[in-house]
């Protein structure tokens, strides 16, 4: 596929059920914003975070540090503020709490793409679900998702769930398990 491909990292949240910040906790040898970011890194054209002004400016992120336009709307915030700096492109998003993700577990998603798919994500078999917040949105996906955000859609699962879609099995069903409080 010849489009620019960006990646875009979810850190914003205000992680309430973690009772600290998600995209701060180290899992490995980096913190989680971070590691997230390496992933996505040598796939991409640009890196982005969709992240808070405390987070760009505590990490040092500049322009990278993506904030939302219409705040209120969680991940959906964070992804629309991205795809409109960057229409055109295609877009691999993740949220940076899933630890057991890998780089190859990325390019399986790199390597579903195909002409006519407007986007590819997992399929997680345990909830029988898509997970929108490791996918892969084509420019055609991309205007979708801005014109139904526009008209009050705030579900990211749903809006992909509208596109021409190729779901992808995990490499192993943990890499889709993501973590929101202390116990998980």
């Amino acid at each position: 596929m010849a489009t620019e491909l960006h990646g875009l990292v979810l850190t914003g949240g205000a992680s309430s059920r973690m009772g600290r910040d998600k995209a701060e906790i180290t899992y490995g040898a980096q913190p989680q914003w971070r590691a997230a970011a390496d992933l996505v890194a040598p796939i991409c054209a640009r890196t982005y975070w969709s992240c808070t002004a405390k987070q760009r400016d505590d990490w040092g992120i500049g322009e990278s540090g993506v904030l939302d336009q219409v705040p209120g709307h969680g991940p959906a915030s964070g992804i629309h503020a991205a795809f409109l700096h960057a229409p055109d492109a295609a877009w691999l998003v993740i949220g940076c709490d899933y630890p057991f993700l890998e780089t190859q577990d990325i390019r399986r998603l790199l390597e579903a793409r195909a002409p006519g798919i407007d986007a590819v994500t997992f399929l997680n078999h345990k909830t029988s679900e898509i997970e929108p917040m490791i996918s892969l949105w084509e420019p055609a996906a991309v205007q979708h998702f801005l014109q139904r955000f526009a008209a009050g859609e705030h579900s990211p699962r749903r809006i992909l769930q509208s596109c021409k879609l190729v779901t992808v099995d995990p490499r192993e069903p943990k890499i889709l398990h993501n973590r929101n409080s202390p116990a998980e």
